[in-house]
């Protein structure tokens, strides 16, 4: 895909993510929120036989956070798509973070509306709508804590800043998981990507009973 391509389509995903978060109640979506959406977009597009922005991630101690996404969230901010709101500056083991929250302008709405129609994201529409509804239906503290306990996210003996990758289909833990459902299903049962995706956030709120306490 070329690279002016790939910047758009990233551009339209993170817009639409924030769109259907905020339509699931996530009004306004805070920036850890949205960097996990992302990741989890990222590792779970295959089950709805859709790619991906990036097959990779730097594991933080707070949680996923994506450079490119980050500029594009800024991106959409400049251009009046998205308001910023609580934004404030704190010092994480001598790194400065900035907190914010993110909600769709009625500019913002428009363009998500005319991009839900283009390639850019009428492939991907379907999925992103139920990923954002199954993020939104979980817990208050397992929002928090999804991405932390995400199989991938979780790969044992792996160090804070390291990266995880992903892009090759037997090293997709998480979307290996949500396809092993399948099997508790029975023989005569093949679940829907939608079903696997309720069961694999299912199996994430399980998880996050026993995570510690994450501020996002």
């Amino acid at each position: 895909m070329p690279v002016a391509e790939t910047s758009l389509r990233s551009r339209a995903w993170v817009l639409g993510l924030v769109v259907m978060a905020n339509w699931s109640g996530l009004r306004p979506l805070s920036k850890a929120h949205a960097h996990a959406l992302v990741f989890l977009a990222n590792s779970l597009a295959p089950i709805y036989e859709d790619t991906g922005l990036e097959a990779r991630v730097i594991k933080h101690e707070h949680g996923p956070f994506y450079p490119d996404a980050q500029w594009d969230l800024d991106r959409l901010v400049g251009q009046g798509l998205l308001n910023v709101s609580g934004v404030k500056l704190s010092e994480t083991g001598g790194r400065w973070w900035m907190e914010g929250s993110y909600e769709a302008s009625a500019s913002g709405k428009a363009a998500f509306n005319e991009c839900r129609n283009l390639p850019l994201l009428s492939r991907s529409f379907r999925f992103l709508l139920e990923l954002t509804n199954a993020f939104a239906s979980l817990q208050q503290d397992a929002r928090s804590r999804a991405a932390l306990v995400d199989v991938i996210y979780a790969t044992p003996n792996r160090a804070n800043r390291t990266a995880l990758v992903f892009e090759e289909t037997e090293h997709n833990y998480s979307s290996l998981t949500a396809v092993a459902f399948d099997d508790l299903a029975g023989p005569d049962v093949v679940l829907t990507p939608k079903e696997r995706l309720q069961l694999y956030f299912g199996y994430l709120e399980e998880s996050t009973k026993g995570a510690g306490e994450v501020v996002a």
